[in-house]
């Protein structure tokens, strides 16, 4: 369960990143022995990359990924150190760019291997949930 907070925050009118923050503060005491990081773009020393992920998206001009919140070992790779990647977008239904980033971020095969992904849509104050698993949308 979330901590309540005081003033409550309202998410019909912060930005995505602070909705973001914040769900990562009040996810913290609940994955003890991980990072959880917003907006965490680091492949070890590098950019973090999906190999034709602009090309699903007019306004992307290269593959380099910036997840909303992770929830990881720093520096470490690999399906061990990758447990959650989670997308967060408000007021707006899933659509094929963030779907294929999620199904390339858990692909057993991938590069990430992230155990399992999550977009998150908040709308009317309520969250709708869509889960990912080794490479595929669960239903």
């Amino acid at each position: 369960a979330l901590r309540a907070e005081a003033p409550t925050l309202d998410f019909g009118s912060v930005h995505e990143r602070s909705t973001t923050h914040r769900l990562a503060v009040q996810m913290e005491p609940h994955f003890k022995t991980w990072n959880v990081d917003c907006e965490y773009d680091r492949d070890g020393q590098l950019q973090k990359t999906l190999a034709g992920i602009a090309q699903c998206n007019s306004r992307k001009a290269t593959d380099e990924i910036l997840p909303d919140i992770t929830v990881h070992h720093r520096g470490g790779t690999g399906r061990e150190h990758n447990l959650l990647v989670i997308d967060v977008k408000k007021d707006a239904s899933e659509d094929a760019c963030d779907q294929c980033k999620l199904e390339l971020l858990t692909d057993t095969k991938g590069h990430y291997q992230y155990q399992l992904g999550l977009y998150i849509n908040i709308h009317s104050g309520s969250f709708d949930c869509t889960w990912y698993k080794d490479g595929a949308r669960l239903s």
